[in-house]
């Protein structure tokens, strides 16, 4: 149920933001050779901490309840009451859950005790409340306190079960006298289901007019579980949500951690791999302190120097208080950061989170395309920053026809022609989506907007994307979420009911500049609610595989994130519960990589929801391996192309003519792969050859190369 009342309906004068008058003078007093570049980003993030307007910015909950508590200019007891129950729900938000649950109560008796009758849906509204702050309660007492690896994780089972029982117990009363009065609906049956499974007693004590016994796997599919080892790695940070990136930022060969949370003072941390996947954490050591923030986080190598850097995204779901700095983070070689966004000329403030890097004239030098968010006050324009080959970036979107505007969610490059030139995905909540095709340099660069002729709109409501060739035949395909659902949607698609919840699309590249929907043929017509999301290879049989973050800021929103196998290109398989990947906190940031060593793909993920009380430990599902296949490990360096070799085409033939298809690139929208491609080939099979289609147009073909082995290649001019 959404509940109106909750949301505070007054018109407020908009407070003046003296921030922007301080950017503005840091802003043009920094030369391009300014040293201090990183301690200004500091400062001016410190300042939009303090400038935050609790009354038009919904997710600084803290602020927003100091500031609640000081209005009481209500004219009866029945504005008292609402106005009570909204500081009850802002407790809630901000993470004060037991004197949520207290007010709440008290609202009740008060309501009782004075016999007052206030509308139906507002007593029904303050128990829905009190049900979700009862069940989050369980949730800080048992799975935040004493986290352990089967924490949050459906079916809970074991060490999964709550402990302390009394927030599930009370949950339990509420949404049985709920669901007696709407026994419709199904957000109350699908949370009654899992207050009883954090009780201990699902399925056996549910009663079976409102169980949905499919949440326990079944025996048809046969697939190895994942641990959840964050805590034993130490890498289980606890923070909202944010972003990931898996990366091997030292040049070590091991892939190191770099997690964000999108909190103002919220710091952003680095966890060194020191081997075989043992991490040490190394924020302070690393010259991180102090930057805070971040939504989301997209790398490349900007300055071609062999090291990895870091665009930190801001702002994003903020509206008008979005006006948050963005930050660029140099990779110094030496396991230290220097914030640059100013002394690079890529500084901007608009609400964002999400940008995506791509070299778009294939000059060498990797550009930064950015999807800022637009409100119906603010007409935002995304950014196109060129890359000018000497540690600066002059924006350019409207030059090649990308300025465009709308709340922008996902912005991904991929290349649906084969004609070496990138092409812009963009996914756009409550509009249409945009694919632009990249004209080549016969027309100056020049993108032209191709959505409706390709078929790949919808949904019109969606979230993260991402190109991918899902079954290997050298074109890649769209994926793109959709975003339009609740909890009482997922219900129904479990129990197999109808519902108007809004699938993802997965879009068949049709090798002629269109695309066919597959998503129903493919099995993935299912209500996700994605946010983060990534795809790797987690059975190393050559098809990728995607992981789903799921999840709105709504409390209520307790989805488990999704696994898909790919079957062969043919379809996918939802191995969610089987594999053991069913967390039910909000997903965010996912990355893909074999941060042991091993052989085999983990994932990692930010669990964290957008609300400052919505904190959970971020998680790494490590993959058990004994997959009877054949892996190799490409990672390329360029010389005319970008370093990383971002955009480059590799087609591996195994000895059995098989082909496998890679694109060199970081995965989703959501989340950073490393920029070394990891190959399943199925099983019993050895590499007759590689071939590799550089950004530049050179092409090379590699022979000889044994499995089970990571291979550096160089690019050779033709």
């Amino acid at each position: 149920m959404n509940l109106n009342f909750i949301k505070e309906t007054n018109n407020f004068k908009k407070k003046i933001n003296f921030s922007f008058l301080f950017v503005i003078v840091c802003f043009t007093s920094c030369s391009n050779n300014d040293k201090n570049s990183h301690k200004k980003m500091i400062d001016i993030l410190s300042q939009k901490e303090v400038d935050i307007d609790p009354e038009t910015n919904f997710y600084a909950n803290k602020q927003r309840l100091s500031w609640l508590q000081k209005e009481d200019n209500y004219k009866n007891i029945s504005q008292k009451f609402q106005h009570q129950a909204i500081i009850a729900n802002e407790m809630l938000n901000a993470g004060f859950t037991k004197q949520a649950a207290e007010l709440f109560n008290e609202l009740l008796f008060q309501i009782d005790s004075l016999k007052i009758f206030p509308p139906k849906d507002f007593i029904i509204g303050i128990k829905d409340m009190l049900a979700i702050t009862y069940l989050r309660m369980g949730e800080e007492t048992n799975c935040i306190d004493g986290n352990n690896s089967e924490s949050c994780i459906i079916p809970l089972r074991n060490n999964g079960i709550h402990r302390n029982k009394f927030g599930a117990q009370n949950a339990i009363k509420i949404y049985k006298k709920l669901l007696t009065e709407d026994p419709s609906d199904y957000v109350y049956r699908w949370l009654l289901n899992i207050a009883y499974m954090a009780k201990g007693e699902y399925p056996g004590k549910v009663p079976n007019k409102w169980l949905i016994s499919q949440l326990i796997p079944s025996d048809t599919i046969q697939f190895p579980e994942f641990k959840e080892i964050a805590s034993k790695l130490n890498i289980d940070q606890i923070g909202l949500a944010g972003g990931s990136i898996l990366e091997d930022f030292d040049n070590d060969h091991d892939l190191d951690l770099i997690v964000s949370s999108w909190g103002a003072s919220d710091q952003i941390h680095y966890f060194e791999n020191i081997g075989k996947g043992n991490f040490q954490k190394k924020t302070q050591e690393s010259n991180l302190k102090g930057i805070t923030g971040g939504l989301n986080m997209v790398h490349a190598d900007y300055n071609n120097d062999n090291y990895p850097d870091i665009f930190v995204l801001r702002g994003g779901w903020f509206g008008d208080s979005g006006n948050i700095p963005n930050s660029l983070l140099k990779n110094n070689g030496d396991g230290t950061f220097t914030d640059v966004t100013i002394i690079a000329n890529i500084f901007s403030q608009y609400p964002t989170q999400t940008a995506s890097w791509g070299d778009y004239n294939n000059d060498g030098w990797i550009d930064l395309f950015i999807g800022n968010e637009s409100s119906n006050k603010s007409m935002n324009q995304s950014e196109l920053y060129h890359n000018n080959g000497d540690g600066t970036f002059t924006e350019i979107s409207k030059n090649l026809g990308l300025n465009i505007s709308g709340f922008i969610k996902g912005a991904v490059w991929g290349d649906i022609n084969n004609d070496g030139n990138l092409d812009l995905y963009i996914s756009r909540l409550g509009q249409i989506n945009l694919l632009f095709v990249n004209e080549g340099k016969e027309k100056s660069w020049k993108f032209k907007e191709r959505s409706a002729n390709a078929g790949v709109q919808e949904p019109i409501n969606s979230f993260p994307a991402w190109f991918f060739d899902f079954n290997n035949d050298g074109w890649q395909d769209i994926w793109v979420s959709g975003y339009d659902n609740s909890s009482g949607h997922v219900a129904k698609d479990y129990l197999g009911i109808k519902h108007k919840g809004e699938s993802p699309r997965l879009y068949q590249n049709n090798q002629d500049g269109t695309f066919t929907d597959v998503t129903s043929l493919s099995n993935l017509n299912h209500p996700l609610l994605s946010m983060g999301s990534n795809y790797g290879d987690l059975n190393n049989d050559g098809f990728l595989d995607f992981y789903v973050g799921t999840g709105d800021p709504d409390y209520r929103s307790l989805q488990p994130n999704r696994m898909f196998l790919n079957i062969n290109g043919e379809f996918f398989q939802d191995v969610t519960f089987h594999g053991r990947f069913g967390h039910i906190q909000k997903g965010h940031g996912v990355s893909f990589g074999d941060i042991d060593e091993d052989g085999d793909q983990d994932i990692h993920a930010v669990m964290g929801g957008a609300y400052q009380g919505s904190i959970y430990q971020n998680a790494l599902f490590n993959n058990p391996g004994n997959w009877d296949s054949e892996w190799i490990g490409v990672k390329l360096k360029g010389n005319t192309s970008n370093k990383l070799g971002i955009g480059a085409r590799i087609s591996v033939e195994t000895t059995d003519g098989q082909k496998i298809y890679r694109t060199i690139s970081s995965g989703g929208s959501f989340g950073g792969n490393p920029f070394r491609e990891f190959i399943g080939l199925g099983k019993n099979k050895n590499v007759s050859k590689i071939i590799i289609e550089w950004p530049s147009g050179n092409t090379q073909t590699e022979s000889g190369l044994s499995t089970g082995k990571w291979h550096i290649i160089k690019e050779i001019k033709n």
